[in-house]
């Protein structure tokens, strides 16, 4: 019996059709064994709550999840928190990657290493993958890249339910950046 699931990975060996892509496990993945675990795990969970497909709210057990770069890294374990391009593009890493996505017909790019990954399975072994851009999920990106709501109010600092305000951005630009793929 294949695993389904291990800190790098989750449903990977089902018929998936959509796929995250993260850049790498880290601390959190570790300990969980499980990929896209702590804050950005529950940010991951958060918007495909709000993303439908073909009639379908999204959940984690409907979509496979995996990283740009297979081992985990964090700064205690690893003394840095990701992988560098030069990995990222490894023939080797770009093979597995795209071994993960074997069931994959759209891939969701969730910072620039899963998208540098992603790019170059496409080039490499898969024409037909659509890749979807997004931003990484961690708390940290998310508060230094979205500043203001969907209505286009600023976020003040400290305000109650601003990552909610900052993952429905997120949201939208995922469902705008799909070619009305999501809804």
């Amino acid at each position: 019996m294949e695993m389904k699931h291990h800190p790098y990975f989750e449903n990977l060996n089902s018929s998936t059709a959509i796929t995250a892509v993260f850049s790498c496990p880290g601390r959190f993945e570790e300990k969980k064994g499980l990929p896209c675990a702590g804050k950005t795990g529950k940010a991951l969970d958060f918007i495909l709550k709000h993303l439908h497909f073909q009639g379908f709210r999204l959940k984690r057990s409907l979509i496979g999840i995996t990283n740009a770069w297979d081992k985990i890294e964090y700064k205690r374990k690893t003394e840095r928190s990701e992988a560098s391009n030069e990995e990222i593009v490894d023939s080797n890493n770009i093979a597995r990657l795209n071994r993960d996505l074997l069931t994959t017909k759209y891939a969701i790019a969730f910072g620039q290493k899963a998208l540098l990954a992603l790019e170059l399975v496409k080039k490499t072994y898969r024409p037909d993958l659509i890749i979807i851009k997004s931003i990484h999920l961690s708390p940290r990106n998310i508060n230094f890249m979205i500043k203001t709501d969907i209505d286009g109010n600023e976020l003040k600092k400290g305000e109650k339910g601003n990552t909610e305000k900052r993952l429905a951005v997120i949201t939208t630009e995922i469902k705008n950046n799909s070619g009305n793929l999501f809804s």
